[in-house]
Formats: structure tokens, C-alpha cells, sequence
């Protein structure tokens, strides 16, 4: 069975974090310190308290959170666990009444944005019209986020390594109002 948890990593499922992202080719990453200091964390554990995936929101802005890193270890892959975790780290935004960003690459988390009526867009400077107010948050973000030397080297590692091109999709679902 299949618990989907909020709690912090361990530091050994930091580390085995750091390590299995850096072999996949759409997730840049964050650092062990990161993944100890984060506070907002999904976890999808067996019964025994195994880890098999993990979500991770990042508050930023007034009103924003980031789902900054979706990711279902290997051996755990095709059973819905990325999608009961890419859910709830939605639903946690919206009960927070939080507008969400999210990027992504992957086929099944772009069904998965479209399904939950998030507004698309290929690239930071096609914003639609209709986010265009929303677009200097976005990039302030993205800057401070793209600020870390470690980020920096893993986008050039991928890049080459895995012969990236630029196939991502960008994606906002605003709050609702009142």
C-alpha cells in the first residue's frame, strides 16, 4: 500500500535524492542542504516506510508556490504514485489559496497540468496575455532561483549529457479569487 505523507527527508533520503536526480534527465535538483532545510515535502512511502517518491513545494512571492520537483524512484514508476503526489502537492497549494508555477517536461505531468486547468506556455518569454501581470514574479523567481552554482552545473551537465532540448512546458494555475 501506498501512503502519501507531509514530513522532511532523512538525511540519507536526501542523499539518495541528490543522486537519483542527477540520473534523470528533465529534474535539475536541489542540493542536500536544500532537501534538509525543505520544509514543504510529499512522500510517498510503502508499509514499511520505504521511500518511492517525493514532491516538493517552494513557497515563493506573496502568493506563490513552485512545484519544484516531482520524482517516483525506478522501481516505483507506472503505479500512479506521480500522480497522487503531483495532486496533492496541488491541492496543498490550493487550500492555501496560493497561485501554483510549475515546469515540466515529462508527457504524463503535462496531461496531468492540463487536466487541472493550468494556462500553458512554451517558454519564460511567451507568457499568454492573460498572465502577462503575473510575468515579473515569475521571472524574479526564476533569477534567484537560476542563482546557485549547483543549478547552474547541473542545466550544462544535462544539457550535454542527455542532449536536452528546450521541450518544456510552462505552466501557472491562479488562485482562486476572494
Amino acid at each position: 500500500m501506498v501512503k502519501i505523507i507531509q514530513r522532511n527527508v532523512t538525511p540519507d533520503e536526501a542523499n539518495l535524492l541528490v543522486k537519483e536526480i542527477q540520473g534523470t534527465p528533465y529534474i535539475v535538483g536541489y542540493t542536500f542542504s536544500e532537501w534538509m532545510q525543505a520544509e514543504n515535502i510529499r512522500i510517498a512511502e510503502d508499509d514499511n516506510g520505504h521511500l518511492m517518491g517525493v514532491s516538493l513545494n517552494s513557497d515563493f512571492a506573496q502568493n506563490w508556490t513552485k512545484i519544484a520537483v516531482l520524482y517516483v524512484r525506478e522501481a516505483y514508476r507506472g503505479q500512479g504514485i506521480g500522480k497522487r503526489l503531483f495532486y496533492a502537492a496541488c491541492e496543498e497549494a490550493i487550500a492555501r489559496n496560493r497561485n501554483i508555477y510549475t515546469i515540466s517536461a515529462n508527457p504524463i505531468v503535462i496531461l496531468m497540468i492540463n487536466d487541472l486547468g493550468f494556462a500553458t506556455f512554451p517558454g519564460l518569454f511567451s507568457f499568454p496575455e492573460s498572465l502577462q501581470n503575473h510575468r515579473s514574479i515569475i521571472y524574479g523567481h526564476t533569477l534567484k532561483w537560476l542563482a546557485n552554482f549547483y543549478r547552474i552545473k547541473e542545466i550544462i551537465r544535462k544539457h550535454y549529457v542527455y542532449k536536452l532540448k528546450e521541450n518544456f512546458v510552462y505552466a501557472i494555475r491562479l488562485k482562486s479569487p476572494g
